[in-house]
């Protein structure tokens, strides 16, 4: 049952880490867009300021052409009126345009500021000398300041002095001019945003979906498992019993036998075996408890025990089987050498399974044998026998619950075993033999590292 809880407890684990994937896939696709809204706004601003400054250029260029015919005209005054005139025209066109000004030799001839050129006199003779220069300015004004972008063309007359213009305009040409890419990128970032967040919602509400009735699933499963365990408990307790059931009318047998011997009942005989069959009661009457460990495995507590002591009151206990199948048993352990810190009944119990796995395939004038040992920081204790072997394909199958090659048999005695092994932080597995027969390992870590 722990195992399937913690199974169960992995995939809802799972099924949430998925869940967390998807959400967090979807802030990074989120950033993702956002970066890229912000690139293109950037782009975007970029193009705008590229086509403010060429069309300044192009304007201060036009305009200048028009002020230095203004300006070599002998009536200035008539021809600056025309000048201004048609910066107020050209106002209506170009609403950004803020002043233009224009100077002489550092003497300013001409300059007005909008709230709003005809011929072209000697326009040919006229050259730039330089490229338009573009700069930034602050213009003070009632409402504040106005941050205009300025553009200066200075140009030269073979007969008369040179003239140079400076244009204004102001800054919000450029936001005009990015307004229309700008909104269009908005309005598509919106509107993959929202598709997106509508995606990743629905994949979220299916995980959640999935992980909602996988929990339904699994509690109809886990109802059937508990079921199945406790079919699989009763088995147990059958098989439990019927071992020391077995090994109590075999000793009721050989008393009954002592009995009517002809010569008379040997006293001492009679009490080993009746000794024997209250050890055989004893037993049984813990089986119970024993169970509940399969179950409950943290209810029982730890504490310090010695494999070869309880190897060998194992041993005793089956004594009657040993003696009936003509096996004989062999303990080559020492006491108080492998010292562990487990449950009792439980390691007795798994050690009692697999003496009597050992015990049905050693064969008629065969042995059990255990050895004891410590290696690698762990305590071993080996149950070989001179049976047939495991074949290697069935060297992991043979710990199944109800694997079994005996016809009577339950497939429950190695299951247990190992479940009570691994419930003490011990292993039980299939060793090499180095030779016939099967060598069935126990490893448990030693109780020194926890016992001071």
């Amino acid at each position: 049952m722990p195992a399937m809880e913690i199974a169960w407890k992995r995939r809802r684990s799972h099924a949430w880490m998925a869940a967390l994937w998807v959400a967090l896939i979807a802030l990074l696709a989120g950033a993702g867009l956002f970066a890229l809204r912000h690139w293109h706004n950037r782009a975007i601003h970029e193009m705008a300021a590229q086509a403010v400054a060429e069309r300044g250029q192009w304007l201060a260029m036009n305009l200048a052409l028009r002020a230095a015919s203004s300006a070599a005209r002998e009536d200035g005054g008539g021809s600056w009126q025309d000048f201004s005139e048609l910066l107020r025209s050209l106002r209506e066109v170009e609403g950004d345009l803020e002043y233009v000004s224009v100077r002489r030799e550092g003497v300013t001839l001409f300059q007005e500021h909008m709230d709003g050129t005809e011929g072209l006199a000697d326009a040919s003779d006229w050259s730039f000398t330089e490229p338009v220069q573009i700069g930034r300015q602050n213009l003070s004004a009632d409402n504040g300041r106005i941050p205009v972008v300025t553009f200066t063309v200075a140009m030269t007359h073979p007969r008369r002095e040179p003239v140079e213009l400076e244009l204004g305009l102001r800054r919000r040409a450029v936001e005009r001019e990015e307004w229309a890419a700008a909104n269009a990128v908005e309005s598509m970032y919106r509107l993959s945003l929202a598709a997106m967040g509508g995606c990743f919602g629905i994949c979220l509400v299916l995980v959640a979906g999935m992980v909602h009735r996988e929990e339904r699933r699994e509690q109809a499963r886990r109802r059937e498992e508990h079921l199945a365990f406790s079919g699989m408990l009763a088995n147990g307790i059958v098989h439990d019993f019927r071992n020391p059931m077995s090994s109590l009318r075999l000793d009721a047998q050989m008393l009954a036998k002592e009995a009517d011997r002809s010569e008379g009942a040997r006293p001492e005989r009679m009490g080993e075996l009746a000794g024997r069959m209250k050890h055989t009661l004893d037993r049984m009457d813990k089986v119970f408890q024993e169970f509940l460990l399969l179950a409950r495995p943290g209810e029982s507590p730890a504490e310090r025990l010695d494999l070869a002591a309880c190897a060998r009151e194992c041993i005793e206990m089956l004594a009657p089987r040993f003696e009936a199948a003509g096996v004989t048993p062999v303990v080559q352990a020492e006491s108080g050498e492998l010292i562990v810190r487990a449950s009792a009944p439980a390691v007795k119990r798994a050690l009692m399974n697999v003496l009597l796995n050992a015990l049905q395939h050693a064969g008629t004038g065969g042995q059990v044998r255990v050895e004891g040992s410590r290696a690698a920081g762990r305590v071993r204790l080996d149950i070989c026998d001179t049976g047939p072997g495991i074949p290697p394909g069935s060297r992991e199958r043979i710990f199944e619950m109800f694997f079994t090659t005996r016809p009577q048999g339950t497939g429950l005695g190695l299951f247990l075993a190992r479940t009570a092994v691994e419930n003490n932080g011990g292993v039980l597995g299939v060793a090499d033999a180095g030779g016939p027969g099967a060598r069935l390992r126990m490893e448990f870590p030693p109780a020194e590292k926890e016992w001071a």
